[in-house]
C-alpha cells in the first residue's frame, strides 16, 4: 500500500512540473489513476486514495456524482520527499561534502535494531555509503541531519564532517566515482527514446487505444523509478547533457499530447 500510496500522489502531480513550488495542480477522476496505474486493482486505488483524503495529502470533490481527487501542498510536500532530487537540483549548491562516521561492529555499542535505524536515516537524506561507518552526501541537508539524530537519540558516537576541500579528486571526478551516474544517464536517455517514440505515434493517431495507453502507463512508471534511484545530486557534479532534465521535459509535453486526444 506504500508504494501505491506514493505512486498515486506522483501520477495526480505528473501533468505538471511538481518540483516548481509555484504550480497548481487539476482534479482528476478514478478513471484517470485506473489506467495509469495498471498494475494495481482498481480496488486496492480506490482504498489508497481514501486513505491519503483522511491524511490532507489529497483533496476529495464529488460533481456531478462523480469523485475527483487534487494533490494538495501536504501532498506535494511529501511527493517531495520521495526523491532527493527535490533537494540538490533545485538550489545552488554551497560546495560542501557533509560526512558521518560511526564506529562499526563490533566496536560500536549502537544495538543492531538502531544501526538499520540509522543507516535507513542516512540513505533518506540522500547519503552514500562510501565503507562501512562511512556515509558522504553533497545534499544541503546539515539541519535535517542533526534534527534527526537528535531526535532518534542514538547512543552510539556519531561524526558529522563538512568539508569544501578535497585532496587528489575533484568534485565530479568524486560524484562520478561514488555514484553510478553514467548508468542513470543511458537509463534517462533509453527513457527519452521510448517516450518520444510514443509522441510520434500519438501525432499519427486519432485519440488513444489500449496499447498507447499501456506504454504511456510503462512510461510513467519507468519515471517514477528513476527518480526514486536518482542520487538528485547538484547540478555542478552532474554530466553537462544531464538526461534527467530533457526527460522531464519530453515528459510533460507526452502528457499534454494525452490529455489532447
Amino acid at each position: 500500500m506504500k508504494l501505491l500510496k506514493r505512486k498515486i500522489l506522483f501520477t495526480l502531480a505528473s501533468e505538471v512540473d511538481f518540483f516548481s513550488p509555484r504550480v497548481d495542480f487539476d482534479y482528476y477522476p478514478y478513471l484517470f489513476l485506473y489506467w495509469r496505474l495498471k498494475s494495481f486493482k482498481k480496488s486496492s486505488i480506490r482504498d489508497a486514495c481514501l486513505q491519503l483524503v483522511k491524511s490532507g495529502e489529497v483533496d476529495k470533490i464529488t460533481r456531478n456524482q462523480k469523485v475527483y481527487f487534487r494533490l494538495t501542498s501536504q501532498g506535494r510536500s511529501r511527493l517531495l520527499s520521495f526523491f532527493p532530487i527535490s533537494t540538490g537540483q533545485k538550489k545552488v549548491w554551497d560546495r560542501v561534502w557533509r560526512f558521518v562516521i560511526f564506529p562499526k561492529p563490533p566496536i560500536s555499542p549502537l544495538p543492531p535494531f538502531d544501526l538499520r535505524r540509522l543507516r535507513q536515516t542516512l540513505r533518506r537524506l540522500g547519503f552514500k555509503k562510501l565503507s562501512r561507518g562511512v556515509y558522504l552526501t553533497p545534499l544541503p541537508i546539515s539541519g535535517k541531519l542533526n534534527e534527526l539524530l537528535l531526535e532518534k537519540k542514538f547512543p552510539a558516537k556519531i561524526t558529522v564532517i563538512e568539508s569544501r576541500k578535497l585532496l587528489l579528486s575533484d568534485d565530479k571526478q568524486l560524484a562520478k566515482q561514488t555514484w553510478p551516474l553514467e548508468k542513470m544517464q543511458k537509463e534517462y536517455q533509453n527513457l527519452i527514446t521510448k517516450q518520444k517514440s510514443l509522441l510520434k505515434r500519438l501525432k499519427s493517431q486519432k485519440g488513444l487505444n489500449q496499447q498507447t495507453k499501456e506504454q504511456f502507463s510503462l512510461i510513467l512508471d519507468n519515471f517514477f523509478s528513476l527518480l526514486e534511484k536518482d542520487p538528485g545530486l547538484p547540478r555542478k557534479l552532474l554530466f553537462d547533457d544531464w538526461a534527467a532534465f530533457q526527460c522531464q521535459e519530453t515528459l510533460l509535453k507526452l502528457t499534454q499530447m494525452i490529455k489532447s486526444n
